[in-house]
Order: structure tokens, then sequence, then C-alpha cells
């Protein structure tokens, strides 16, 4: 089963300049792992109508935002039934020393019988990036996974448990159908405000870098 872990170690090369890295990591081996799956989570699935276990097979790809001094993991938990032997869901954990995390007991992110099933269904959601505005709201970027492919999508929140959708990020682009286009991986560009990272106009417009296979 994948897991989530607290921290690993890099070491700078000395003839690099490495100002820019968050360096050195050293592995937290007394907490380690920080997230382990749990067969006795369950959550009535809507578009299933059934009870699953929705993190008994995998937790994984987390992102991290520090709200009123605790730090919040928003994480990709799977099951292990459909035909993907799994749907994603995103699920919430917070810490108050960043290292012993305890879950909140249902997903805050899943596929459901609305207007993002299509994209959502049944593969799942995946994979979260998450950023506050100037206002205090949060954006989620995430995967949506068909089966077929990976689309990059937009969510809100105002307190990182209940959670809006605003559908596909990428909607139109110069010589292409872009809803059609494999995407993932969100990174809204940001700039620190009393170490949390806030998205940062730039020429009066947010930007994002996101990926498939290139950035």
């Amino acid at each position: 089963a994948a897991t989530v872990f607290a921290g690993c170690k890099t070491e700078p090369d000395p003839g690099k300049d490495h100002n820019w890295a968050l360096l050195p990591f050293e592995k937290a081996d007394n907490v380690n792992p920080v997230l382990l799956p749990d067969t006795n989570s369950t959550f009535l699935c809507p578009v299933r109508n059934t009870i699953v276990q929705w993190e008994e097979k995998d937790v994984f790809n987390p992102a991290a935002v520090v709200r009123n001094d605790t730090v919040f993991l928003l994480f990709r938990a799977e099951d292990s039934i459909g035909k993907f032997a799994g749907t994603s869901r995103i699920g919430l954990a917070w810490s108050t020393d960043g290292l012993h995390f305890k879950k909140h007991p249902v997903p805050v992110l899943y596929p459901d019988n609305d207007a993002e099933k299509i994209y959502e269904w049944e593969g799942g959601c995946e994979d979260p990036r998450i950023v506050e505005d100037e206002n205090g709201t949060y954006y989620m970027t995430y995967t949506a996974y068909d089966g077929d492919k990976a689309r990059l999508m937009v969510a809100s929140s105002k307190d990182l448990y209940h959670w809006t959708k605003h559908g596909l990020a990428l909607t139109a682009a110069t010589g292409g159908p872009i809803t059609q286009w494999w995407s993932k991986s969100g990174s809204i560009v940001s700039t620190y405000v009393n170490g949390t990272p806030v998205a940062k106009k730039i020429d009066n417009r947010y930007w994002m870098y996101w990926g498939g296979t290139d950035i």
C-alpha cells in the first residue's frame, strides 16, 4: 500500500547554488509513516449507493497548508473496488506539530452524482494541490480521471472541509480542443505571506504551471 511519509534528506551539490532550495531534509523515523491506509474507514459512496472502505488500499500524494497554526494535509486515498482496482477520493488530516496527524473520518472531495461525474467516474479525484487567495479562500487543483484521460479541475473552500467544485480548469486554447488533452498537477504561482503561500497576480492575472508529460 502507498503511504505518506514526513520528509527525506537530500545532500546539496557543493558545486551548485542551492539558495532557492529547502534543504536539508531528514527522515523523521520515529513517526513515519505519518498516514497509513485504514480498512476501518467507511463512506457512503453516492455514485455506487453503497458503503465503501474509501482508504483501504492507498493514502498518498498529499498537499499541505497551514491554517490557524495547524498543518492540514489533503491526500489522495483509494479503495480497491471497481474496474480500475480502486476509485480515488481526497481526504483531510491535520497536525499541530507537522508530524502526528489525525484524519477526518470521511473524504472531503469525491465523485458524486453531479456535473463533474462525467470526468471523475470511476477513476476518481486525485492528486490535490492547494493555494489560498488574498481573501482567505482556498483553491484546490485536482485531477479527475474517467478511465481514459486525466483532466485538471478546480474546487474552492473557506474551511478545507466543505468544497465547491468549479469544473475544468482548462477549457479553451489556441489550436485544439483542450478538454480532450491529458492535464494534471496544477500549481498556481504564489508568494509567501506570513509563511503561507498566497496566489499572486502578475500583470493582473493569476498564472498556473501544469503538466501531463511536459510542463
